[in-house]
Formats: C-alpha cells, structure tokens, sequence
C-alpha cells in the first residue's frame, strides 16, 4: 500500500514541476528556456529512475517498457529511462526451490544433478540458475518469483490510477494506449511458454543458416513458470577481447548480425525485440563464430503489409520519390487515414530534401547520423513558417507498435555495429537481401545504386527542390495568404467608401431636416434627422472599421 502512495506523490511532483515550468519559461529567453526543460527532464527521468529501483517489482520494468512505448516523450526524458536495469537483490534459492517443486510437481534433486544457489542473473519477473540436469546436459534454469501474478495485478492497478492522473493534466499524450500496451507486454512475458514458443521458432527459421542460432529447449522441463534451455558458453557480443579470443574479429560479427536481422524482419517476418549486448552471445563451432540469440521474452511479428511498406519506402527514398514516401508510409500505419495530405506532403517532402541534401543514400553511415537540439528547433521553426504546427502533425502521423519494437531493435543493433565495426557500411550489408526481398512483390529489383545514379542526371533537368515546394505550396492554394494581403485592402478602400457615402448622405439628409423645419412642415423634419442620425451611426461603424483594417495591415 505504501508503494502506492508513494508512487502517486512522486507522480504528482513531476507534474506540479513541469506545469511551473511551462510558467516560468514564458519569462525566459528562447535558448535557455531550452537549456531549463532539457535539465528537468533529465532531472524528473533521474528521480523516475531511482523511485522504480526503490519501488523494485514490476515498476523496473514499467520504467525501461515505458522508455520504448512511450513515444511522445522528450527524448531526453527516454534517453535517462534507458539506463534504468534490472538490479534486483536475488531471491533465496529456498523460495525458488519451492516453485520448481510446485511447476514440476516432484523435488527438483529428481530432475537436477547440481544447481547452482546463486543465481547468474535476477531480473524484475524471474532469476536465472546455472544447474545440470541427471541427463548430464549443462542447462540454465530460468525461474519466476513465487507470488509475481499478485504482484503484477497490484502493480498494474497503480499504474492505471497513475495514468488517469497524469491524464488529466496531459489529456492528448495518449497514456491510456501506452498503459494497454505496457499491460499486454508484461502479462506476455510472465508466461515463459510464450517465450519457449518464440525460441523454438526462431532456431527453426535458423535451422539451415550457419552462424545464427538459439539455445536448445529442453521441453520436457519447461512450463508456464519455468524456463530450462542449454547453456551457453560464449563472450557477449561487444567483448572485442574476447571475439579476439574465438579466432574472429567486430566486422564479420557485425555482418552476420545485420544479415540476420534481414532474415528475420524480410523472410521470416519474426525477429528478436530486445537485442542488446547480455542477450547475443558468440561462441566458437565448428563452421567459425556463431551468434546465439538468448532470452526470448520480447520477441515480436511484423506483418507482411509493413515489410512490403519497408522495401517501397526504400525504393522510393533511393528514386527520390517523395509520393512513393507517402505511400509506403501510408501501407505501414504511419500516415492517418484521415489525414490532411496538405500536411503530410509538405512534411515528407521537407525531410526528404534535407535528407538528399544533408547526407544521401550514397552516403549512408552511421557515423553521419546526427542530431541536435537547434537541429530540432530549426526544424519546427520551418514547419510553423509552412503553417504547419505539432497539433497537424499529431493528427496527421502516428507511430505504431509493430515499428516502435522495430525501431528500438534497430537503434540497440546499430549500438553494436557501432561499437564493434565503426566503418562497417550497413547499408551495403543490407540492400543485397532488399533487393532479393522485393522480387517477391513484384517490385523493381534492379541495382539501386544504378537507380541513385539515374536520378542524379533526372535531377540535372528537374526543378529545383525550392521550387518544386512552391508550385506544391501553390497546388495547395497557399497563394491565398498573399491573396488575403489584397482583401485587406480591399477591405480598406470598401469600408472608406462607406465612409464617404454614408457622410455625404447623413449631411444631405440633415440640410434638408433644416430646410423642412424653416417651411413648417416639422414632421418630415424629425423624420430626415432620424434617417441624418442612422447615416452618422453608418459612417462611424465604417469609420471604425476603415481604422481597425489599417491598424492590422501595420
């Protein structure tokens, strides 16, 4: 119950933080009101960070699901949550015991020969035992705490209550999606069965490709609650000294990793969602180094419409087609049905030149790759002089699940190629089994780089990329800004015309009041002071108006 409470208080102090924030930057310049969010966000992430290890349960893994779900945070918000582990105090094998008794339904010295009470990892749902079986195999022993569905349950009730919290105060961030997303993540990976179906189908996908495998299942022994797999014994997948050491280097590594994730993401539609450095392990076999992807609790689909998307959306970056952009963008949910295409063209297009300009497919490395907060305001300070603001572009494009996995696979691979194999090109590594992919579609399979260079004498002869955007701005009826320039003016000369009419009028009317007063016919004169007093009242409206106009044109 206090863990709750607790939890609500820290939840509320963030909040209060930033609504202050969002106050005291008003009276701030523009760089260091950027400096000052850039510091709480780093500052709230920290104290986040260091609640949920303090919280421990399943709040550690609420903390590292949120830094990849949740999207709409600053980045540099999810980039503090990143670090966040699993640090858990192990359980006393005497507890652990009683859950292999209990799944197993007899003493584990039935099934063990030897068992290791320290655990070789303990993470936020289960600890990992090095043991052998009476069979003599040397195997891992994955356990989950006793009592985790409570837990679970209790923990995921707070966190609802959080997010109905935070949403009051932030009503578009949509945290109630991420919630369903997080609850269905984390009651995914309490089931260890789901996790030993995921290794069995990817050692299957594998079974005819040298140098990408998972560990061995030993079924048999392998329930809801338990996990027992074969032991691996390798270095992790960065240790450069130790890739040394098994007669290989960081390059051919890398290359195996990014051919095999081109394997599981083109052909098999299946891959591994958390491949960080503890979960790739190389070990030395017979044919050379082999990659041994581990622990399988987040693996995931991707659809066959996604990958189809993927290979257009390449294609059509490398022809420089930014309609073909926007539709495969479109066929990967990342474009709105109901979106404007006013916005979506423009902001495709945009980024699309800068990329062409900036870098470009031929240029492609990771190490050109960078971003910058000015970087980022620039940006936006472009994007708001096309009239485009970040409400449009919420409503307009939306990133969704199956890429957010994907898009956090790709990000902890290229850290690794990073570390490993600087130089590498991944590019070059990667198109050959695009290319492969999309003669299965139907799609141009011819070089790409021959395609690059096609475009470049096209563009010789094509407009330039500014005034494409103008006659697309123009398509889009933007002229009409200037055109409302000329109204106002319009405007102007209307309503000083009605300044004159109704003066002319009004005074007209009232000389003739008085010559009817001095003929004695008093009534009629009432009556042309009356309508001499409607035409004053006429002429000061368009007075005003005439005023008002030419106080907005200065």
């Amino acid at each position: 119950m206090f863990r709750q409470y607790r939890a609500y208080l820290l939840v509320i102090r963030i909040i209060l933080s930033y609504k202050w924030a969002t106050f005291r930057v008003r009276f701030l310049p523009h760089e260091r009101s950027l400096r000052y969010m850039e510091a709480l966000n780093r500052k709230n992430a920290r104290r986040l960070c260091h609640a949920f290890m303090k919280l421990k349960g399943l709040y550690i893994k609420l903390g590292q699901l949120i830094s990849i779900l949740a999207t709409a945070l600053p980045s540099s918000f999810r980039d503090e949550l990143t670090v966040l582990q699993d640090k858990i105090t192990p359980t006393d094998y005497s507890l652990m015991k009683q859950r292999l008794a209990g799944e197993w339904g007899q003493k584990p010295e039935k099934v063990l020969a030897s068992i290791d009470k320290h655990p070789i990892a303990a993470a936020s749902i289960g600890q990992v035992h090095r043991a052998v079986l009476k069979t003599g195999e040397e195997v891992v022993v994955k356990i989950q705490y006793p009592g985790l569905e409570r837990i679970l349950a209790r923990d995921l009730r707070a966190f609802r209550r959080i997010v109905s919290i935070i949403s009051v105060f932030f009503p578009d961030a949509e945290l109630h999606r991420i919630y369903e997303e997080i609850r269905s993540i984390l009651l995914e990976e309490i089931d260890f069965s789901i996790e030993a179906r995921n290794m069995r189908r990817f050692r299957e996908n594998f079974a005819g490709f040298h140098g990408i495998t998972a560990p061995v299942l030993f079924e048999e022994h392998s329930t809801s609650k338990v996990l027992v797999t074969e032991f691996i014994d390798g270095c992790k997948i960065n240790d450069t000294q130790g890739l040394k050491a098994l007669g290989t280097d960081g390059e051919t590594v890398a290359t195996h990793l990014i051919e095999s994730v081109a394997h599981q993401i083109l052909d098999h539609g299946f891959y591994h969602a958390d491949p960080h450095p503890g979960n790739l392990l190389v070990r030395k076999s017979a044919q050379g180094p082999e990659i041994v992807f581990i622990d399988f609790g987040a693996a995931c689909e991707i659809s066959e419409t996604t990958r189809e998307g993927m290979v257009e959306f390449v294609q059509a970056g490398v022809r420089k087609d930014t309609q073909g952009l926007i539709k495969a963008m479109r066929k990967m949910g990342f474009i709105a049905i109901e979106a404007d295409p006013k916005v979506y063209d423009r902001v495709v297009s945009y980024f699309h030149d800068k990329f062409h300009q900036e870098i470009g497919l031929e240029n492609l490395k990771l190490g050109n790759l960078k971003f910058s907060i000015r970087e980022g305001m620039e940006q936006m300070a472009t994007l708001k002089r096309m009239n485009i603001t970040l409400k449009d572009i919420g409503r307009t494009f939306h990133v969704p699940r199956e890429w957010v996995l994907l898009e956090r696979t790709f990000l902890l691979l290229m850290g690794i190629v990073t570390e490993i194999a600087p130089e590498l090109d991944i590019y070059e590594v990667f198109i050959p089994h695009l290319k492969r992919f999309s003669i299965k579609y139907g799609l141009d399979p011819s070089s790409l780089a021959l395609a690059s260079m096609r475009e470049l004498a096209i563009n010789a002869f094509a407009l330039p990329a500014e005034l494409r955007n103008m006659m697309q701005r123009l398509s889009y009826g933007e002229i009409s800004l200037k055109w409302a320039e000329a109204e106002k003016g319009f405007q102007l000369i209307y309503y000083l015309v009605q300044e004159v009419f109704f003066g002319i009028l009004g005074w007209t009317m009232l000389n003739a009041a008085w010559s009817q007063e001095d003929r004695g016919m008093p009534q009629r004169a009432k009556l042309l002071t009356l309508a001499a007093g409607c035409c004053g009242l006429l002429f000061l409206r368009a007075f005003f108006l005439a005023w008002s106009s030419l106080k907005r044109r200065n």
